[in-house]
């Protein structure tokens, strides 16, 4: 929601410039006012100095006050897949049975990212071109560095790259062979086929990852019969949306908001095959904040507390002092460096760690050891000592004591994990490159210096 690149010093009141009177976003105010979207005559865009484009009151705001409230007709959820025959036909006109063959084989926001590409593909002959055309060219996220450049960064986040790579490929690969395999004389999809490629559906990806919004539309639709429709492709739940406006609001992990839906009449439990588009015409999405803002001020909503790793490989920004970061360890580093210690699991010990979630969520944070993370350590320690139960002990209050015999035995891992951080934290420094995304990947990486710093000296 508006993701773009947070500077790590604030200032109270950022500075701006208003920019509802450049021409592309009249034309949005303007569409948005036809497709009967109400929002508070308050609101402006601009582009802030710290945060890029995002959203200004011009008068004071209220926690309370409803901020946007859009027809369901104007969001690109599920049932706007759904609705749309052109697009569903892409995989039911098919001369392979791709509902079976690619069963439970993409995430919703997969699907989603090609519903995206196929609008787009339309050019202006779409609905929704006026909003596409307002959309981020581009993300900040670090999936998009350079190939020379992503060696430079932490290897946590080049895990996660790695992992939305694997994602990203092999479901536009699956959509590739769907669309090859089509059927249908209709120029659109004819058309979809020549636009398609791997960078558009990159952006796609990431524009639904970044901008999309949680919307559970369970109460008013049937979701339990989807055999036959293409949400048998799908892998997970359909709970988000991608909302015009909204997603121009910038985010703040102290802002609080409540969104809901707003039905006139009574609508339950609709069966996918009764679809129609003016059935949800009296539905409207609305969300108010809980939180005041004085004039000229930026207006921001919360999506959730996150982490930083999780913020700039997802959504591109990074968020100073924030106490939710933390440094992970894999619990085959853990079992390498004890064994070079001298200290080898037994099988009983292994099964036990396993067999108790432990060898999950080892990490090192602000407050210390996490709890996974402490109960390896007493199964390595204390495991096979007399008069000592282990499994109470890890789940007994002794676990919050600070048992510097535990620390001691893991402080060489952390002291060498720290250099290394603060290795590539420094050939970071020295490229003396002018890049957001870096600059985004170099904070985390600080910040993950200065929590083993702390563990180290406590």
């Amino acid at each position: 929601m508006g993701r773009t690149q947070r500077k790590r010093k604030h200032k109270k009141i950022s500075e701006f410039r208003s920019c509802d009177d450049d021409n592309e976003l009249i034309k949005l105010n303007s569409w948005l006012a036809e497709q009967g979207v109400r929002r508070s005559s308050k609101l402006v865009l601009a582009v802030f100095t710290d945060t890029g484009r995002g959203v200004l009151t011009k008068k004071k705001i209220l926690a309370g006050d409803e901020l946007i409230n859009l027809p369901l007709n104007l969001t690109i959820n599920v049932t706007s897949l759904l609705m749309d025959s052109t697009f569903c036909n892409i995989f039911l006109e098919n001369s392979k049975h791709c509902l079976l063959e690619h069963k439970e084989s993409v995430s919703f926001q997969s699907l989603m990212a090609f519903y995206l590409v196929f609008l787009k593909a339309q050019g202006s002959n779409s609905k929704w071109h006026i909003y596409l055309e307002n959309l981020p060219k581009s993300y900040t996220v670090p999936y998009f560095l350079p190939k020379e450049l992503k060696h430079y960064i932490d290897t946590e986040i080049a895990s996660v790259i790695s992992k939305q790579k694997d994602i990203i490929e092999s479901t536009f690969n699956i959509f590739l062979d769907i669309l090859n395999n089509n059927v249908s004389c209709s120029p659109v999809v004819k058309n979809l086929k020549e636009y398609f490629s791997i960078s558009v559906y990159e952006w796609a990806y990431f524009t639904v990852n970044t901008r999309c919004v949680y919307m559970d539309l369970s109460n008013i639709l049937d979701l339990q019969n989807t055999k036959s429709s293409i949400l048998a492709l799908v892998n997970d739940n359909t709970k988000i949306s991608l909302c015009p406006y909204l997603d121009m609001i910038n985010h703040s992990p102290n802002a609080r908001n409540e969104t809901k839906l707003l039905i006139s009449r009574d609508i339950e439990n609709i069966a996918i095959s009764k679809l129609k588009h003016d059935i949800f015409s009296d539905v409207r999405f609305s969300i108010c904040t809980k939180n005041n803002f004085d004039p000229y001020t930026q207006v921001f909503i919360c999506y959730g507390d996150s982490h930083n790793l999780k913020l700039i490989t997802e959504y591109g920004f990074y968020l100073p002092s924030n106490d939710l970061d933390f440094v992970t360890f894999e619990f085959e580093q853990i079992k390498e460096f004890l064994n070079s210690n001298g200290i080898k699991l037994s099988h009983d010990q292994l099964a036990f760690v396993t067999s108790h979630g432990l060898d999950k969520d080892l990490y090192i944070d602000f407050r210390g050891l996490s709890f996974n993370f402490y109960g390896v350590l007493m199964v390595v320690k204390y495991f096979y000592s007399q008069n000592m139960d282990v499994s109470r002990l890890i789940y007994s209050a002794a676990l919050c004591s600070n048992d510097r015999v535990l620390i001691d035995l893991i402080l060489p891992m952390v002291r060498d994990k720290l250099i290394s951080i603060k290795e590539a934290t420094n050939k970071l420094e020295n490229l003396n490159c002018e890049c957001a995304i870096l600059n985004n990947c170099k904070e985390l990486m600080l910040q993950y210096v200065n929590i083993l710093e702390q563990f180290i000296k406590c």
